[in-house]
Formats: C-alpha cells, structure tokens, sequence
C-alpha cells in the first residue's frame, strides 16, 4: 500500500512538473496586465509604454497597462500582491516600493520581500545633484569643503522620499549638515533653486539637464555610479564619495509563487526588450537609462542590497510617512 502511494504521489508531482513546463513553453495565451503605480505620463509609465509594444509583438499577446497611482505606489503594488502567480499580472515597480516603504510606514498591506517575484531591474532614472549659479562650487568636494566651512548654512532642496535618502546619504558620507529644503514637487523645486531660494537640490536628469545646457543651472554630480550616455561629461558622486549609489531605478515583478520557468520567460524577454534599439533611444532620449538584470537571482541580490542601505539611512535620519 505504502509503495503504491509512493507510486501514485511521484506520478502526481511529475504530472504537474510536465503541465507546468507546459504551461511555461506556452505562456503567455491571453493578454498581460501590466500594473504601472504611477500617474500616465511620468517616468515609469514611459517606460511601460516603451516596452509594452514590442512585449505584445514578441509574444503575440496584448500587454495592456494599468495605471493605479497613488500613496507611494502602494495601491498598485497591492493589486499585485494579491493577484493570482500566474504571469498574467505583473507590476513595474519602482524602488520606493520595494526598498523604501517598508521603512517609511510602520504598516504596509503587502510586504515587499515576501509577496513578489523579481524578475529585473529595467532602467535607472538617473537624479542630478545640482546648484544655483550663483553658489561657488563646481564639484562635488567643493560642495564639501564649503559645507564644513560654513555648517548648517548651505540647504537642499528635496521634493520626494527618494531624494530625502539621497540628499541624507550625502550627508552622512561626506561628515556634512547640508539643510534640507522640502517642496512639494520637482517643478517648484527647480523654480526655487533657479531663484537662489535654496542653493543645491536634487532632481531628475530629464529636468536638470536640459536647463544645465542653457546655461540656468550648475550640475556638480549623479547620484547613480555610472556616468549617463546622453552627458558621459558628467562625473557620479561615488568618484568622489567612493560606495555612493543611489538612483531611482524601475523593475518588474510578480506575484510570488510564479512559476519559475514563467519568471525565465519574462525576463529573456524584458532582455531582448530593452537590447532593442528603438525602445533604447525612445527612453535616452528622455534621460532614462536601459538596463537589464542578468538574471532573476541577481536582481534579487541587487534589492537585499538596496534596502540595506536604504534602511540604515532612513533609520538614522528617523523618516517616516505615516
């Protein structure tokens, strides 16, 4: 009896191996849900609707994206953490929603390490550390001696969680007390620092540069360790501040519990994506940088790093939102 269940049990796994397989060798049959948390028109939504087309070309399936914005992308990432791990599901997330906000709230409805599936980190959106004209500093260790010369008087602007981290980061790594300036958003924020209302600031790289080409603002770094394609003039902080590394980055997950060889078909494919020229120039063009994870394994890797350090700096400067 005990050898006929034996018997039965190891049909029964190698039945649903082989259906699996064949599920994964198949998928996808019907059209993927792409949960983008962000406002139609913002950086990640770009980048959704830069890959989606040429994801629905590939497979022969429409990638239809959902935008679901709202508290610090945490309604649309609950949307997927809840949904069914099949592969019909999947979100782009940012690294706010699976590096920062379970530091940032003491309660989250879904818990980034535990309810998705990582596939890749897709693009960096690179963040400049810049500064008022009028400021004397050209490079990120004049900034530092300044700030020890005169400490506590020199402030930054921040308009978003991510560029708190940043500018505190910064702080922390250079023995500095730079002030930061809140606002609202990223557009008063340039407007203030263009005024000499706040004398350093750090904002997106589709923003800053094109007022740095016209001469309105200084750019004395980027906040990620490599230099961009579209400016490779302009140096990262880390070449000074050696380990600094901290970028907005975009990735796409899914519900955990996707099969594995799913999971391997998303990301060859997300691979070929973002190899392809045209949705690599479509996305330089508005200062966001392609990338590709080389595996899942890794990309996983990537994020237990980032959160570490995000959550000693959000930790020590006692940042919550909520």
């Amino acid at each position: 009896m005990n050898h006929f269940r034996a018997l039965s049990l190891g049909a029964s796994l190698l039945c649903a191996a082989c259906a699996q397989a064949q599920t994964a060798a198949t998928y996808p049959v019907k059209p993927v849900r792409w949960i983008a948390p962000v406002l139609a028109g913002g950086g990640g939504d770009l980048i959704a609707r830069a890959v989606a087309p040429k994801l629905s070309e590939a497979w022969g399936q429409q990638v239809i994206i959902d935008n679901r914005p709202g508290a610090n992308t945490i309604i649309g990432a609950q949307v997927v953490a809840k949904a069914k791990p099949d592969g019909y599901t999947i979100l782009l997330a940012i690294d706010g929603t699976l590096v920062m906000n379970p530091f940032l709230y003491s309660k989250l409805p879904y818990d980034p390490f535990k309810d998705f599936e990582p596939i890749a980190k897709v693009a960096d959106i690179p963040s400049i550390f810049e500064a008022n004209n009028n400021v004397p500093v050209k490079t990120v260790q004049d900034v530092i001696s300044l700030a020890k010369a005169k400490p506590g008087e020199l402030n930054m602007g921040v308009s978003t969680p991510t560029s708190q981290v940043q500018a505190s980061l910064f702080n922390m790594m250079a023995g500095v007390n730079i002030v930061q300036v809140p606002y609202k958003g990223g557009t008063t924020q340039i407007t203030g620092l263009m005024a000499g209302d706040i004398q350093l600031g750090m904002e997106s790289a589709n923003v800053s540069i094109p007022l740095w080409r016209e001469g309105r603002i200084k750019i004395i770094g980027l906040t990620g360790a490599k230099r961009l394609t579209i400016a490779p003039e302009i140096p990262s902080i880390g070449e000074t501040l050696s380990g600094f590394d901290l970028d907005i980055w975009q990735s796409v997950v899914a519900p955990a519990g996707t099969p594995k060889e799913i999971i391997a078909r998303l990301h060859a494919s997300l691979a070929k994506t973002m190899a392809n020229e045209e949705v690599r120039q479509k996305l330089l063009a508005v200062g966001i940088e392609p990338t590709i994870s080389k595996s899942p394994d890794e990309f996983a890797t990537f994020i237990k790093s980032q959160a570490d350090v995000r959550e000693k700096v959000i930790k020590a400067v006692g940042m919550k939102l909520d």
